[in-house]
C-alpha cells in the first residue's frame, strides 16, 4: 500500500473576484417558482433521470430498458428525489429511513405525495403514476436480494440518502447514504432499475454496497476507507486500468474523498480534512466533475464558505488528486450544493447528472437561500433568489437541493418545511438564468500581410465583436511558434447545441460557437450576453489545432481523399464528409475536427467570424446579433467588415506554415510498430502532400467510439465521427484529441475506440521497448 500520491493542499490560489452582484444585495432578482410536488419529508438531493446511452446495461437490457419507457420509474423526463421517509415501506432495524422517489414534473397540478403509499412494499406508485417509489430503506431493496454472500448483504440500497449520481453513459445509479449521522459509517450503493443493489456484481465481496474497510480493494493502491457518513458523490468516468469499469468519487463527513471501482473496490482519493469535517448530523454537500479539457472535481465546503476545485489525474490504475484551488467569492454564502448549467449528456463515457459539459458554468446553492451562477474560474455570472406564490421569497435554510432539467432551461429545487400550509418537503421548478473590420492597410505581399494580420490585436473599430473569444489569431495559435497551438497546448472554445428532439446548432441563437467575451468588457456599449446561450443543453469542447501543413492539405486533389477510403478486414472504413456547396454540388470536407469545411479560405473565414466576430464575403453574417428594435452594439455592422482581402491574406500566410522537423534517427522499428498495430490504416502514408511527404492521415471520418462521442452533427459527421488528425508536427503538440483531454500520446491512443479499438488494444499489450520505439517514431513526424 502506498500513501496518497499527491496530497490536496488547500487555499493555495484565490479565485477571480466576482463580476456580478453580491449575494446579500437587497436588489437580488427573484425567480418565480412552480410547485411540482409536496409531502416529501427531508427532501434533499434531486436529479433528472436522463437518457441512458447505447452500450450500457440500462439501454441494452430489454428488461431494464422497459423501465425507461414513458411513465415508468426511469422515464428520462422524470426527476429523482431523496427523502428521509420510507412512505410506509417496511423499515430495517438499525438503519435510518430513507427513499428515492421518481416524480413526473410535467403536470399542471401539484403532486401531493401520500404519506404511506408504499406500505405494500416494492416499487409502489401513487397519484396516477406521477409519483413512484424507486428504492427505500426496506427489506425489498436490500443488497442480499441479488448478492446474498456479500459482506453488506443486510444493507438497503439507501438509508438517509444524501446524493444522486447517475452513470447515464454505460452504467447504473449510485447513492451515498449516512444512516448514522456524520460519525457513523456510511455506504455507497450501485442500484439497478429495480431499486435493488446491483445484480451479478463484479465485486463479489461488496455486491452493490460499499462501506468502511470491508469492501476495500485488496490490496489497496491508495489508502482510504469510508469512516463516517457519505454526503456527496460524483461519477468520474471509466477506470484508466483498461477494464472500462465505472469509478465514482464519494465525499465523507470527515472531509475525505474515496474512489470506488465497480469491480476492484474502494481506494482513497484525498485525505480527511480536505473539506471541513462535520460533527453531529451529516449535512449534504455538492460535487461535480469537469472532464474536459482538464479533469477537476468541484466540491462545496459550506463551513469554509468555499468551493474547492481539485485537479484529478490517473496513473493507469487509480485516480489521483493534485493541489486544490479554493474559490471564495462574495456570491458564496455557505454553499452546499452544485448543479451543472449544462450537464454532459452526449458523451458515451462521461454522461451524468454530476458531470459538467466541457466549459459549462456551475449553479451554486447557498445556505442563505440564494443561487449563484459561476464560471469555472470563479467569476460570478449572476445571483438569484427564489419566490413561491403564496409563500414569498424563500430565505435561509429553506432550499435543500438543486438540479438542472434535461433541456438546461429549467432548474429543479427541493424545499424544506411547508409551503403555504402544504405538507412539508417540496420540489419546485424555476427558469434557468445566466448573465458583434474595417480593413487595415496591408503590406505588399499577401503572405507577409497575412503574417501581420495573424498577429494583430483587433478592437471594435476594426471589426471585433460584438461577441468574441479572442482578439487575435495568435492568441490561440502560438506554441511552439505562430500557427501552433494555444499556450500550454490549450485554447479551447465551446461548440453549443440543443439536442432534444433533434440536433440544433443554434444558428442565430448564440451558436454554433459560444463566445466568451463582449465588447462591453472593453468599455463599449453592448447589451448582448457572452457565454453559453440559454437555449443550449449540450457543449462540445474544441481545442484550437495547430495550423501546420494546411496549405498542403488545401492543395490536395479531392480524388486523393475519396480514393483513400479503403475497407479493412478489421472493420476500419473511413468516409468523406460530403459538404453541400451553394451551387448544389458536393465536395469532400478536409478541414476542422470533423472535416466539415472544404477549403482553407473558408476555414479561415469561419474562424474570423466565430472567434473574432469579423464578417467577410464568405461569412457575411455574424450569428450573434441584437434583436430587432434593440440598440445595436459597437462592432455590429450591417455589411461585411472585411471585403475578403484580410481573409485571403491570412489564408496565404497559413498556407506557408510548416511544422518544425525532427531528424528520424533509428526510427525504423517504431514505423514498423505503427503499421503492425493498425495505426497506418487511418493515419495513412498513402495520402501525400504535393511535396510527396505523407500526411499521416486519410482525412476521412471514422467512428471513434463512445469515449469520443460528443453528440454533435456537422455535415454528415455524427457525434462519434472524427476526421483522422494529420500527425505531422505531433511532437510540438502539448495537448491531443479534439478537446485537449490527452496530455501524452499514450493517453490519446488509449482513448481510441470504435473503428480504432483493435489498434488501441494492440498498443496496450506492447512491451516497453516497442512502446518506446513507437513514441520515438511519432515524435519525428
Amino acid at each position: 500500500m502506498r500513501p496518497f500520491v499527491t496530497m490536496v493542499l488547500l487555499g493555495l490560489f484565490a479565485a477571480v473576484a466576482p463580476s456580478g452582484p453580491a449575494a446579500d444585495a437587497a436588489d437580488v432578482p427573484s425567480l418565480e417558482a412552480r410547485v411540482v410536488a409536496v409531502g416529501i419529508p427531508g427532501a434533499g438531493a434531486l436529479s433528472a433521470v436522463g437518457v441512458f446511452h447505447p452500450g450500457g446495461p440500462i439501454h441494452d437490457n430489454p428488461a431494464f430498458a422497459a423501465m425507461t419507457a414513458p411513465g415508468r420509474v426511469l422515464d428520462p423526463a422524470r426527476v429523482l428525489v431523496t427523502s428521509t421517509a420510507n412512505f410506509g415501506s417496511p423499515r430495517i432495524p438499525g438503519f435510518a429511513e430513507g427513499a428515492i422517489l421518481s416524480i413526473d414534473p410535467s403536470g399542471t397540478t401539484t403532486i401531493v405525495v401520500p404519506t404511506a403509499f408504499a406500505a405494500a412494499s416494492g416499487q409502489a406508485t401513487a397519484v396516477d403514476g406521477r409519483v413512484q417509489l424507486f428504492s427505500a430503506a426496506s427489506p425489498a431493496f436490500v443488497n442480499g436480494v441479488n448478492s446474498p454472500k456479500a459482506v453488506t448483504a443486510e444493507f438497503p440500497a439507501v438509508s438517509n440518502p444524501l446524493g444522486i449520481s447517475i452513470n447515464n453513459a454505460f452504467g447504473r445509479l449510485w447513492f451515498p447514504s449516512s444512516p448514522r449521522g456524520a460519525a457513523g459509517a456510511g455506504f455507497e450503493s450501485i442500484v439497478d432499475p429495480s431499486g435493488i443493489p446491483l445484480a451479478k456484481a463484479p465485486h463479489v465481496v461488496a455486491g452493490g454496497v460499499f462501506t468502511e474497510t470491508k469492501t476495500n480493494r485488496s490490496p489497496q493502491l491508495v489508502q482510504g476507507a469510508i469512516a463516517g457518513g457519505l454526503i456527496a458523490n460524483a461519477f468520474v468516468g471509466a477506470s484508466s486500468d483498461g477494464s472500462k469499469r465505472a469509478v465514482f468519487a464519494a465525499l465523507g463527513a470527515d472531509g475525505s474523498l474515496v474512489q470506488i471501482h465497480t469491480e476492484q473496490g474502494l481506494d482513497g482519493l484525498a485525505p480527511a480534512g480536505t473539506i471541513t469535517p462535520q460533527r453531529g448530523g451529516a449535512e449534504r454537500a455538492g460535487m461535480l466533475f469537469n472532464w474536459v479539457p482538464n479533469r477537476i472535481l468541484y466540491v462545496t465546503d459550506a463551513a469554509a464558505n468555499a468551493i474547492l476545485a481539485i485537479p484529478v489525474a490517473d496513473d493507469g490504475k487509480v485516480f489521483t488528486t493534485g493541489p486544490a484551488r479554493r474559490i471564495t467569492v462574495a456570491a458564496l454564502h455557505a454553499p452546499f450544493d452544485l448543479a451543472p448549467a449544462v450537464p454532459e449528456s452526449a458523451n458515451g463515457v462521461f454522461s451524468s447528472n454530476t458531470t459538467l459539459a466541457g466549459g459549462s458554468d456551475l449553479y451554486v446553492l447557498n445556505g442563505d437561500g440564494t443561487i449563484a451562477r459561476l464560471r469555472q474560474d470563479g467569476t460570478v455570472v449572476a445571483v438569484r433568489r427564489v419566490s413561491v406564490p403564496g409563500a414569498g421569497v424563500l430565505g435561509a435554510g429553506r432550499l435543500a437541493g438543486i438540479a438542472t432539467a434535461p433541456d438546461a432551461a429549467h432548474l429543479w429545487l427541493t424545499v424544506s418545511g411547508s409551503l403555504a400550509a402544504q405538507p412539508a418537503g417540496a420540489v419546485i421548478e424555476v427558469p434557468a438564468f445566466g448573465a458583434r473590420v474595417a480593413r487595415a492597410a496591408l503590406p505588399a505581399t499577401l503572405a507577409r500581410a497575412g503574417n501581420a494580420a495573424f498577429r494583430r490585436t483587433f478592437d471594435p473599430q476594426s471589426g471585433l465583436g460584438p461577441l468574441f473569444n479572442e482578439r487575435s489569431c495568435i492568441a490561440c495559435h502560438q506554441t511552439p511558434s505562430a500557427g501552433g497551438m494555444g499556450r500550454d497546448g490549450l485554447a479551447v472554445v465551446l461548440r453549443v447545441a440543443h439536442l432534444d428532439p433533434a440536433f440544433d446548432p443554434l444558428l442565430g441563437h448564440g451558436g454554433p460557437v459560444a463566445r466568451a467575451h463582449s465588447v462591453s468588457d472593453l468599455g463599449f456599449a453592448c447589451g448582448l450576453t457572452a457565454g453559453v446561450p440559454a437555449e443550449a443543453n449540450a457543449i462540445s469542447v474544441r481545442n484550437a489545432p495547430a495550423l501546420f501543413n494546411m496549405g498542403a492539405i488545401d492543395a490536395l486533389d479531392e480524388r486523393a481523399i475519396v480514393e483513400s477510403a479503403i475497407a479493412y478486414p478489421d472493420g476500419v472504413y473511413g468516409r468523406p464528409n460530403w459538404i453541400a456547396a451553394p451551387d448544389g454540388t458536393r465536395r469532400a470536407g478536409r478541414f476542422g475536427w470533423k472535416a466539415d469545411t472544404v477549403t482553407l479560405e473558408a476555414f479561415v473565414a469561419q474562424a474570423f467570424r466565430n472567434e473574432l466576430g469579423v464578417t467577410s464575403p464568405l461569412e457575411p453574417r455574424d450569428l450573434v446579433e441584437s434583436r430587432p428594435g434593440d440598440p445595436r452594439c459597437v462592432g455590429e455592422h450591417e455589411a461585411a467588415e472585411d471585403d475578403g482581402t484580410l481573409v485571403r491574406a491570412v489564408t496565404a500566410f497559413v498556407a506557408t506554415l510548416q511544422p518544425p522537423s525532427t531528424p528520424c534517427v533509428r526510427c525504423g522499428a517504431g514505423a514498423s510498430v505503427f503499421a503492425s498495430i493498425g495505426c497506418a490504416e487511418c493515419h495513412a502514408t498513402r495520402v501525400l502532400a504535393p511535396s510527396q511527404r505523407p500526411l499521416y492521415s486519410d482525412l476521412l471520418l471514422h467512428d471513434m467510439g463512445p469515449a469520443l462521442d460528443d453528440g454533435f452533427v456537422q455535415g454528415t459527421a455524427r457525434g462519434v465521427d472524427w476526421r483522422t488528425t494529420p500527425l505531422a508536427g505531433l511532437a510540438t503538440r502539448r495537448r491531443l484529441l479534439h478537446d485537449g483531454r490527452a496530455i501524452t500520446v499514450a493517453d490519446a491512443l488509449l482513448a481510441h475506440d470504435g473503428e480504432a479499438s483493435r489498434a488501441a488494444r494492440a498498443f496496450r499489450t506492447l512491451d516497453a521497448q516497442s512502446r518506446f520505439a513507437l513514441i520515438t517514431f511519432l515524435n519525428t513526424l
